[in-house]
């Protein structure tokens, strides 16, 4: 998903009313990933979305050098519609380290019946005095609003005094950090800010060094950021409710770990709510029964108080019309 940091977005944008060649409905032709370590397997997504007002599809990918393979992850694409290429770089396949490797991937795309063969290019320098333990930064599965890290160790074995001067990331929600552990060795830590919105994300951290040969390198970061407290459903609806008469109704509530309910308010008369059962556990259902005492429409919301230090109150919506 494609906003502060780099990542995917399949969804829609705003359709054209005219024919676009096939280049134009790729945000990008070409990705070098810089000096990489022997042994890792570099990857990327060329977004690529539907700018015509014809049906677009695309054919399976061929590559230029068995060290790259392509996939498609939709091929069909509607109008406005979009989609992504994805290129793997298996950098043990490529024979010799030190030099530039560069790999075309060759995408057919078919518009109004006419075949276009869209160009995208895969470069690299492959390092085998370069590690990176590990290679990638994956901050896992994080709630909103709850701060994250990720460390790895750079060795760079041709120099032991060589030095990371900077460490920048292309994703405004993600800040590195670096410090030397000797031999030739540097950590780098990145921290998420709890602020990062929900979503599955990539981004990079490129690192600027002293060493000859490694004077900027790529480290790739990921991370899915989940909401905090999941509702299902996310709003308690009892729709048309009649008077005096009790509608029952259930609602689950998920929270990053195991959580004890303290106390359940629903807030007005005729509301109660009861959970299915005690204990500690990451998901609790609760019933909620409804006895209109008024004509007309209403709505509140109950406040479930939790043992969480991180999630210490749960807000459930809901919402009724009472008729007579």
């Amino acid at each position: 998903m494609l906003r502060t940091l780099l990542g995917i977005l399949v969804g829609l944008s705003a359709t054209g009313t005219g024919r676009a060649g096939a280049t134009d409905y790729f945000s990008e032709l070409a990705k070098d990933f810089g000096t990489s370590p022997k042994g890792t397997v570099l990857q990327h997504y060329f977004t690529v979305t539907n700018r015509s007002a014809q049906p677009v599809q695309l054919g399976q990918p061929r590559v230029s050098c068995g060290c790259v393979s392509a996939t498609v992850l939709n091929p069909q694409l509607a109008p406005g519609q979009s989609t992504a290429v994805l290129a793997n770089m298996d950098t043990n396949r490529i024979p010799t380290p030190g030099i530039l490797k560069t790999v075309i991937v060759y995408v057919p795309v078919v518009t109004a019946g006419v075949t276009e063969e869209v160009q995208l290019k895969v470069t690299t320098v492959t390092r085998s005095d370069l590690i990176l333990t590990p290679d990638a930064l994956n901050l896992g599965i994080v709630r909103a609003g709850q701060p994250a890290a990720a460390a790895t160790k750079v060795t760079f074995y041709s120099d032991p005094n060589w030095k990371i001067a900077e460490a920048r990331s292309t994703g405004v929600y993600l800040k590195p950090t670096v410090k030397a552990a000797g031999n030739g060795t540097h950590e780098l830590t990145v921290t998420l800010d709890p602020k990062c919105p929900v979503g599955n994300w990539t981004a990079d951290v490129y690192l600027t060094t002293t060493g000859l040969g490694v004077e900027r390198l790529r480290v790739p970061v990921s991370v899915n950021v989940v909401p905090g407290v999941t509702l299902i459903p996310p709003e308690v609806a009892f729709g048309s409710v009649p008077l005096g008469k009790p509608v029952e109704k259930q609602v689950q509530v998920q929270l990053a770990g195991p959580f004890a309910v303290k106390e359940v308010k629903g807030g007005v008369s005729g509301l109660v709510v009861k959970p299915s059962a005690a204990g500690s556990r990451p998901t609790h259902l609760f019933t909620v029964t409804l006895t209109p005492t008024a004509a007309g429409p209403a709505a509140g919301t109950l406040q479930i108080l939790t043992d969480s230090k991180e999630t210490p109150t749960v807000t459930v919506p809901w919402t009724a019309t009472v008729v007579k």
